[in-house]
């Protein structure tokens, strides 16, 4: 899965993947819902990427210690985006 791209889940919800990470051998996303007409909402989620037989699919992270570990994580990274600019 790549950063930029749309991914539509089982909900028929569509997000934009925005960045990507890996954890303890695990990789996460944080992720923007897009609506209707493909515009970014302001609902984001952060999933983690599963792999069952030999298909790979988003789950939503719900655990609020995951939340708050991903939210430093992926502010670390955008801050290190920005600099590098």
């Amino acid at each position: 899965m790549f950063v930029d791209k749309v991914v539509e889940l089982d909900n028929d919800r569509s997000y934009v993947v925005l960045d990507k990470t890996v954890l303890d051998n695990k990789t996460y996303y944080y992720a923007v819902r897009l609506d209707d007409l493909n515009n970014p909402t302001n609902n984001y989620l952060f999933f983690e990427e599963m792999k069952e037989d030999g298909e790979y699919y988003l789950d939503p992270i719900n655990n609020e210690e995951m939340k708050n570990l991903l939210t430093i994580t992926f502010t670390i990274n955008f801050l290190n985006m920005a600099y590098d600019m």
